[in-house]
C-alpha cells in the first residue's frame, strides 16, 4: 500500500511526495484529526516510505528488502509506541531510546495517541527532539494535539487530516469492503467523512437492526403517543446500550433527512426514511421542531462523550423534551401517528 491507496487529502499527498523525493522530510511530523480519520494509515505509509530504498512520490516501492521487512512486522529500524493502558509511559520510551542512536541508516518511531504521553515521557521525547539523532524521524499521531507540550508542537511539521466526502467514503466501502451501493451511501453519510468509522460500521453485524430501531424510536417520539412512564422505561433501557452514541447519531440523521424533505429537498436523502410523510413536503410547519430535535440530540451526544454525566438521567430529560417539542409540530406528529396506526413498531431493547 502507498499514498495512491488512500482516499482524499490531495494536498497532503503532494506535499509528502515532494518531500520524499527531495529528501526533505522533517525529523518530527504530527498528523492530527479525529478518531477514524486515517492518521495511522498515513503515518504507517510515511514511515514505510522513509525507510524504503526506492521511494517515490507515491510512497514506498513495496518490493525492496526494507518494504518487505516492514510488511512482515520485523523491520529493525521501525519503532512503534502506543499507550500501555491509559498512558504512554516513560519506561516504554526508555526501552527503545538507545536504539535511536545506533548507526546504520534511517530510523522511524511512530507514536500513536501521542497526546497520552505522561509528562515524564513527553519531557524525554522533547530532549530527543531538541537534538535528534542523525537520520531519525518521529511521526506523532494525535486526536487532541492541544494536550501535547507546546515545545513538542513547535518542533513538529503539522498536518491535519480533513474529512472525506460522502462520495469518497461510499467508493471506499464499495471497493474495499464490497458493501452494497445503498448501504455504502448511508454509511458514508453517517461516518462524518471518517473512513475508519465507516469501516467499523460496515463490519458491524447489528447495523441494519440498529438502523431500524432508530427509525422506530424517531417515529415514536414524533407521534407523541408514549406516556411519561414509558419514556422513563425507555431511557433506562437505552442507558445500558454499549452503542448508545451510534444509536443517537442514527436518530439524529433520520431527523435530518426528514428536515431536508420538509424543505422540499427530498432528492438528497434516501426515500425509505422519508416516504411515510413525503406527501407533506412543502406543507408541514414542522422544520423548526426538527431543527431543535437535531440540536438537542447533538448536545446530548457531546455531553456523553466529554463528561461523566449520568446517562439515564440525561436520557430521561432528553426523551421527554424531544417528544414534547416534536408533538407540538402538527404536520410531523399527525404523519407519525398515522404511520404508527398502520404499522406495528417494536420498542427499543
Amino acid at each position: 500500500m502507498n499514498f495512491s491507496n488512500l482516499a482524499g487529502q490531495q494536498e497532503l499527498r503532494l506535499v509528502l511526495g515532494r518531500a520524499l523525493v527531495e529528501n526533505k522530510i522533517s525529523h518530527a511530523i504530527l498528523f492530527t484529526g479525529p478518531s477514524g480519520s486515517g492518521k495511522k494509515s498515513w503515518g504507517k505509509i510515511l514511515a514505510r516510505s522513509i525507510l524504503c530504498s526506492n521511494r517515490s512520490e507515491s510512497g514506498p516501492c513495496m518490493e525492496c528488502i526494507s518494504c518487505r521487512s516492514f510488511l512482515n512486522g520485523n523491520h529493525p529500524d521501525y519503532f512503534y509506541l502506543e499507550p500501555g493502558g491509559r498512558k504512554i509511559k516513560i519506561e516504554q520510551l526508555r526501552a527503545i531510546r538507545d536504539s535511536f542512536y545506533l548507526s546504520g541508516g534511517r530510523k522511524v518511531c511512530l507514536i500513536d495517541q501521542a497526546e497520552r504521553m505522561t509528562a515524564e515521557a513527553s519531557s524525554s521525547l522533547l530532549k530527543i527532539l531538541e537534538d535528534p539523532p542523525a537520520d531519525m524521524h518521529f511521526i506523532l499521531l494525535a486526536e487532541q494535539p492541544r494536550l501535547l507540550f507546546d515545545t513538542i508542537l513547535s518542533r513538529c511539521q503539522r498536518y491535519k487530516l480533513n474529512p472525506l466526502s460522502c462520495a469518497q467514503i461510499t467508493e471506499l466501502l464499495m471497493s474495499n469492503k464490497g458493501t452494497t451501493a445503498g448501504k455504502a451511501a448511508l454509511l458514508g453519510r453517517i461516518s462524518g467523512g471518517l473512513p475508519g468509522y465507516a469501516y467499523r460500521l460496515a463490519d458491524d453485524e447489528r447495523f441494519e437492526e440498529r438502523y431500524e430501531e432508530a427509525k422506530a424510536a424517531a417515529w415514536n417520539l414524533a407521534s407523541g403517543c408514549d406516556s411519561t412512564k414509558k419514556l422513563l422505561s425507555l431511557a433506562a433501557s437505552m442507558s445500558d446500550r454499549e452503542d448508545l452514541v451510534e444509536f443517537l447519531e442514527l436518530v439524529c440523521l433520520i431527523y435530518r433527512d426528514w428536515l431536508v424533505q420538509s424543505l422540499g429537498r427530498g432528492k438528497e436523502v434516501p426515500q425509505h426514511t422519508i416516504q411515510p410523510f413525503a406527501h407533506q413536503a412543502g406543507k408541514s410547519p414542522f422544520p423548526f421542531g426538527l431543527e431543535e430535535a437535531i440540536m438537542i440530540i447533538n448536545t446530548v451526544i457531546n455531553e456523553m462523550m466529554t463528561t461523566n454525566v449520568n446517562r439515564r438521567l440525561l436520557l430521561e430529560k432528553t426523551l421527554i423534551l424531544l417528544q414534547r417539542r416534536l408533538s407540538q409540530c402538527p404536520g410531523l406528529s399527525e404523519s407519525a401517528s398515522g404511520r404508527l396506526e398502520r404499522h406495528t413498531t417494536s420498542s427499543l431493547p
